[in-house]
């Protein structure tokens, strides 16, 4: 008796860009492989483009699969999956709950999307009996989602500690490693194709916000909208703050964190630089690398690393999610786990001028006798500790010299308010720089 030939399942992609690309290869050169472990025969039925001219010149995919009209996509029978890699909110918002009526799962690598309507498609999905998949969308190649979701379901997870952009990561090592200044580093982003022409999603921590929303919502079993997400950019960090970092022991990360006390509601999330340890793990992923660490109350600290971007890393993760699909595992996984966060109410989100922690304190002030008792001073009267203070000889040709303070455990609320009486001593030259200082297990 002959075997039956496969189940084929039919794909529909929007997007043909880089992780659309890398979608489109790995399931030509990977079918055999991929049809050997689900048993099904994947093809891509229909793509949806902006451009239909580029994509059929490209040779990705056959020429006469390509269409830049999404009712001749939609309306192409055999779809059953459809991949949207195209990114953004409109009109790739619309096509996805097109998807998601037509009884179709979808699989996403959209950050943006997912992060502000995501509690309405998954609801929307949930509703249709379908599901989202999503791994894509956080950590690029990294399997992170799957981590949280099923690795770590037995913990109870107090903490998130994440380098969830590339961009920013790429520049922050120049500087540190390569003495550059934040222009040349952003710069040579540019130019390797790290950072886009605008690259203000990255180094202002938008898109990391955006992650963290994802995986934070994930953790704690409820909603985070990003609107709650304080957030803090790369863009006034100088060489002179890499420089007394190392000094003290400590490198620079965009850090996205995400922590909860146990027996708490109450969450506190924020992106900003941070000082970490150099012995931290953390502190030595460098480039355009991504990791996050998740703190269990049963495994203690484990730490997820790889490609957060990039071509095939990205479609790595997007090709998992089809696999997970096909062979059943991610509608049963969406159907019977709570992890999803239409299921979730909105997490209480703590103020972070109530969270404690030690900071590092850059101030550019006047080379001139008694600076240094006025700053402290007003630290003291605010009640923040000093744990130390470091001052090097004005560089020649500048008229200002940076004075660096460090903090013992202090709110940063207190902090904040001293600060901003110090801001306004006739001595100092501009905004001073705070630095939270994050003790991470080595």
């Amino acid at each position: 008796m002959k075997n039956s030939p496969p189940q084929e399942i039919g794909i529909g992609l929007i997007g043909l860009g880089t992780v659309g690309g890398g979608v489109a290869q790995l399931i030509k050169e990977e079918a055999a492989r991929y049809e050997r472990s689900t048993g099904k025969r994947l093809a891509i039925r229909r793509v949806l483009v902006r451009d239909a001219a580029k994509a059929k010149a490209s040779g990705l995919v056959a020429a006469d699969i390509v269409t830049a009209d999404p009712d001749a996509f939609f309306a192409t029978p055999g779809v059953d999956v459809v991949i949207e890699v195209a990114g953004g909110i409109k009109p790739t918002g619309d096509l996805v709950r097109r998807a998601l009526n037509d009884g179709k799962p979808v699989i996403t690598a959209n950050k943006s999307l997912l992060a502000t309507h995501g509690p309405e498609l998954f609801a929307l999905a949930r509703a249709k009996g379908v599901h989202i998949s999503f791994e894509a969308s956080c950590g690029g190649g990294i399997p992170c989602i799957l981590a949280l979701t099923l690795g770590l379901q037995a913990n109870n997870i107090s903490g998130l500690y994440g380098i969830l952009n590339g961009t920013t990561n790429y520049i922050l090592s120049q500087m540190a490693n390569a003495g550059q200044s934040y222009a040349e580093a952003l710069k040579g982003a540019q130019a390797l194709g790290f950072a886009e022409a605008d690259p203000t999603m990255d180094v202002s921590g938008e898109d990391a916000k955006q992650k963290l929303c994802i995986l934070a919502s994930l953790a704690f079993g409820a909603r985070i909208a990003p609107d709650k997400v304080p957030c803090e950019g790369i863009e006034r960090l100088e060489k002179v703050d890499f420089n007394y970092g190392a000094e003290m022991g400590y490198a620079i990360k965009l850090l996205a964190t995400a922590e909860r006390w146990p027996g708490h509601q109450w969450v506190c999330v924020q992106v900003r630089p941070c000082f970490v340890r150099k012995s931290a793990l953390i502190a030595q992923v460098q480039g355009g690398f991504n990791a996050l660490s998740v703190i269990g109350h049963a495994t203690g600290h484990t730490m997820y690393y790889g490609a957060g971007a990039g071509s095939l890393p990205t479609a790595s993760a997007v090709v998992s999610d089809l696999l997970s699909t096909v062979s059943g595992v991610a509608g049963t996984a969406f159907a019977n786990l709570r992890f999803a966060p239409d299921l979730n109410e909105e997490a209480p989100v703590v103020n972070t001028a109530d969270t404690e922690s030690p900071f590092y304190l850059r101030l550019k002030a006047n080379d001139r006798p008694g600076v240094i008792a006025q700053v402290t001073r007003i630290l003291g009267e605010h009640g923040v500790s000093i744990s130390g203070v470091l001052q090097h000889t004005v560089a020649k040709g500048e008229a200002h010299v940076p004075l660096v303070i460090t903090t013992h455990q202090v709110r940063q609320g207190t902090l904040e308010k001293a600060v901003a009486e110090i801001e306004k001593l006739e001595a100092i030259a501009e905004k001073p720089v705070i630095l939270r200082i994050v003790e991470l297990p080595a």
